[in-house]
């Protein structure tokens, strides 16, 4: 009876992924706020499962952001202080998908690019589970 080497080379490929990707792989990936500015913000959260360097996160701000303060771009900017992910917002936008560095603390940035103003932040902590 011939013994199938599927398994095997699906779990090596895997290996070269999360090699290639970085090597860390987090799994049940949380956003946690740590601030909350409650007339711009009001949730950040994923539903990823899993990511490497990344997760993907949604944003929700309140009605107000875009159109009474004038909120026009949504910007991460990473513990280490770089710009990690940037995203236009239009006018009456509440939902905002965002990328966040994964197994660390980050700023996520409501910015009116017209009048070059931040008009509020939130800092969030990505956790999860980190293998290897």
């Amino acid at each position: 009876m011939e013994r199938s080497t599927a398994r095997p080379r699906k779990l090596a490929v895997f290996t070269l992924v999360l090699l290639a990707c970085g090597g860390c792989l987090t799994v049940q990936p949380t956003v946690s706020p740590q601030t909350n500015d409650a007339a711009v913000f009001e949730n950040v959260s994923t539903t990823d499962r899993w990511g490497t360097s990344s997760i993907d996160a949604s944003v929700t701000l309140t009605p107000e952001a875009t159109t009474r303060r004038g909120v026009t771009k949504v910007s991460v900017i990473s513990e280490s202080g770089k710009s990690f992910y940037t995203t236009t917002v239009d006018t009456g936008q509440t939902d905002v998908s965002v990328v966040l560095p994964a197994d660390q603390t980050a700023q996520i940035y409501a910015v009116n690019t017209v009048n070059g103003t931040v008009v509020a932040r939130q800092n969030v902590t990505v956790g999860g589970s980190t293998y290897p």
